[in-house]
C-alpha cells in the first residue's frame, strides 16, 4: 500500500456547499456553536480533528498530501492531525493513553476489529438529517454495507474503495503471439487463455495466471459470505460457495500453472507477476495498479471475468469508511469534513491520484490516474465493474473464517486433499472457533 499518498488499497475541491445537497445552508462551528461573522461569513472557533487508521496505508506526509491539505484549505478553522500507525500507536495503546480520536478510517474488513471491538461507533443518521446530506449520490452498495454494519444506521461515510481486476503482462502475450485479454471475458474464457499462456520455455516455467485468493474469494460475484451472520455458521460447504472455490482452484490444475509449498502463497504469486515477470495474468486488487505496478512492467488491465449467467455483474466493492468516534467533542465539524470528502471535487482529486471514488456517478473515473505518469494509456476504466455485485452479509467472525478457508485452499492446490474434504474440515473448525469466541 502507498505510504505517501495512497496506494490504496491504497487515497478536491470545492463548491460553495460544504455538504452536498445543502448549498446555501451555513455549517455550524465546533460543537454546533457559530461564532460571530466576519466579512459576511460565519466565524468559527479553531478545531483540531484527530484522524487515525490501522490500515497503515498512509504516513503523515501521505495523509496531508491526500487529505489534510485539502481539508485545511476548505475549512480554515480546522487543523487536521493524523496519527500514523507504528508499533507505538496501536489502537489499544492510544485508548489506554487517553488519546482523543475524532475520525477513524478503515476498510470494511477492519471495521469489526477496530471500531466495533473498541466500542467507538457513533450513528451519524441524525447528522445526515440535520445537514440534508444526500446519500443517493453514493454507490448504493457502499451504503448497503455501512447499514449492515450499523444495523440500519450509519457509523460514517464511504470515501474511497477498491475491488478486483485482471492484470496482464503485454510482453508475455507478445512473446508467445497470443491475443491480449479483453473486457467482458467469462471465467471459461479466462481458463482457456490461462491454458494457452501456461508453458515451459527452456528452463523457465511461464504461468498463465496467478490469483490473490484472499481478495477474489472475499469479493466474489455470488455475494456469498464466509459466515452467515444470522447463524454464525460458516458457509464453505454450500453449493454456491463450493462453485466459487472450485473455479479459483481448478485454474491451478492447468499444466505448468501449478504451485508447491514454496510458491502457493500470495507473496510469491505477486513476485512471479511483478518482479520475475513469468506470470501472464494476475487476479488481484484494483489498487495494485497505481501502487505497485510502476515502471519496468509492461502491464495493462481488463475487467474482472464474469459468470455466463451474470454477464454484467462484477466483483463486490471493498470500501473504506470515515467513522466519527462517539467520544469526539467535534461531531458537527467532523461530519462536515467527511461529507466534503465525498464531494464531486474531492472525489475527482482522489481519482486523479489513483484512488477509486465511491460516487454512483462515474464521472470522476474519467480522470483516474491522470496525476500518475506511469498510468497514462492504461485501460483504467476497466478497474471498476459496470455493476458491483451486491454486498455479502458482513460477519464479525470474517477473519477467523478466512484463515481456515485459506488452509483449505492451500490443501487443495497442493493436492493434499480434495475440495469436499478440505472445505468440510475447515467449515467444522471455523464453527468450533466461532463457538469458542462466543463462549468467552
Amino acid at each position: 500500500m502507498r505510504k505517501t499518498g495512497m496506494l490504496l488499497i491504497a487515497a478536491m475541491l470545492a463548491s460553495g456547499a460544504v455538504v452536498t445537497g445543502c448549498a446555501g445552508k451555513p455549517q455550524q462551528a465546533a460543537d454546533g456553536k457559530a461564532g460571530g461573522t466576519q466579512g459576511g461569513e460565519v466565524k468559527r472557533d479553531p478545531v483540531e480533528l484527530v484522524f487515525y487508521s490501522t490500515s497503515g496505508d498512509f504516513d503523515e506526509s501521505g495523509f496531508n498530501k491526500t487529505f489534510g491539505g485539502k481539508i485545511k484549505e476548505k475549512f480554515p478553522h480546522v487543523t487536521p492531525k493524523f496519527i500514523a500507525l507504528t508499533k507505538d500507536t496501536a489502537l489499544d495503546k492510544l485508548i489506554t493513553a487517553g488519546q482523543p480520536i475524532d475520525i477513524m478510517f478503515n476498510s470494511i474488513g477492519q471495521t469489526s476489529e477496530t471500531l466495533l471491538n473498541y466500542k467507538m461507533e457513533y450513528d451519524v443518521s441524525d447528522l445526515i438529517k440535520k445537514t440534508n446530506y444526500d446519500l443517493s449520490r453514493l454507490e448504493p452498495v457502499t451504503v448497503d454495507i455501512g447499514r449492515q454494519i450499523a444495523g440500519g444506521g450509519l457509523y460514517g461515510l464511504p470515501v474511497f474503495t477498491t475491488t478486483t481486476a485482471l492484470y496482464y503482462n503485454k510482453d508475455l502475450f507478445d512473446k508467445f503471439g497470443v491475443a491480449y485479454p479483453k473486457d467482458g471475458m467469462t471465467w471459461d474464457d479466462l481458463y482457456e487463455l490461462a491454458k494457452k499462456m501456461s508453458r515451459a520455455d527452456g528452463q523457465l516455467q511461464y504461468r498463465g495466471l496467478g490469483i490473490s485468493f484472499s481478495h477474489t474469494s472475499l469479493l466474489n460475484q455470488k455475494s456469498i459470505p464466509y459466515v452467515d451472520p444470522k447463524t454464525n455458521k460458516a458457509t464453505f460447504t454450500g453449493d454456491a460457495f463450493k462453485g466459487v472455490f472450485d473455479m479459483l482452484t481448478k485454474l491451478y490444475d492447468i499444466q505448468n500453472n501449478g504451485v508447491d509449498k514454496d510458491t502457493v502463497g500470495y507473496t510469491k504469486q505477486l513476485q512471479f507477476f511483478e518482479k520475475d515477470q513469468t506470470t501472464a495474468m494476475f487476479l488481484a486488487l484494483s489498487t495494485l495498479g497505481s501502487v505497485r505496478f510502476k515502471e519496468g512492467l509492461n502491464w495493462d488491465v481488463v475487467s474482472y471475468p464474469v459468470y455466463k449467467d451474470q454477464p454484467n455483474v462484477g466483483p463486490q466493492s471493498y470500501p473504506t469508511y470515515f467513522y466519527i468516534n462517539n467520544t469526539s467533542k467535534h461531531k458537527d465539524d467532523a461530519f462536515s469534513v467527511i461529507s466534503y470528502l465525498t464531494s464531486d471535487e474531492f472525489q475527482r482529486h482522489l481519482a486523479m491520484n489513483g484512488i477509486f471514488p465511491v460516487l454512483k456517478n462515474r464521472d470522476a473515473m474519467k480522470v483516474y490516474g491522470q496525476e500518475i505518469p506511469f498510468m497514462k494509456n492504461k485501460n483504467t476504466q476497466s478497474f471498476l465493474p459496470k455493476q458491483f455485485a451486491p454486498a455479502a452479509p458482513v460477519s464479525k467472525f470474517q477473519s477467523i473464517a478466512f484463515n481456515n478457508l485459506n488452509n483449505a485452499y492451500n490443501a487443495v492446490l497442493l493436492k493434499q486433499k480434495d475440495i469436499n474434504t478440505a472445505l468440510r474440515e475447515q467449515e467444522e473448525k471455523t464453527n468450533k472457533d466461532i463457538e469458542a469466541q462466543l463462549n468467552k
